[in-house]
């Protein structure tokens, strides 16, 4: 337990954006992620292709207790990660970096905020 608090710090702070993905499926069902719609700066819809898949890991989320996998993705030469949940309804996700504060405000803490 204490080597997994060694390798987490509190000021890592990430949340879920939904992907509009575009994703190749299988005959066996593996799915892979292929682009996705993003938003940039000016809200104008963007398509990004993942130049390259790096890793796939199972992940299980504590906080919304869904099981799934983690696509560690290359894109433009930039690390991107990627979660598809496997339990209904199934979605995609960009895990994104944030601050403290946006966490906060993102995820609604109870007891915080005035929620």
């Amino acid at each position: 337990m204490d080597s997994i608090r060694a390798n987490y710090s509190e000021k890592d702070f990430t949340i879920r954006v939904p992907l509009d993905m575009f994703q190749y499926t299988e005959a066996d069902g593996k799915t892979w992620p292929v682009a996705f719609k993003w938003l940039d700066v000016d809200d104008v819809p963007l398509e990004v292709k993942i130049d390259k898949i790096k890793s796939v890991s199972m992940l299980a989320e504590q906080k919304s207790g869904t099981v799934g996998d983690r696509y560690e993705c290359e894109i433009e030469g930039k690390i991107v990660y990627i979660y598809y949940t496997k339990l209904a309804p199934r979605k995609w996700f960009k895990i994104v970096p944030c601050t403290e504060q946006e966490y906060k405000t993102y995820y609604k803490l109870r007891g915080e905020n005035g929620v």
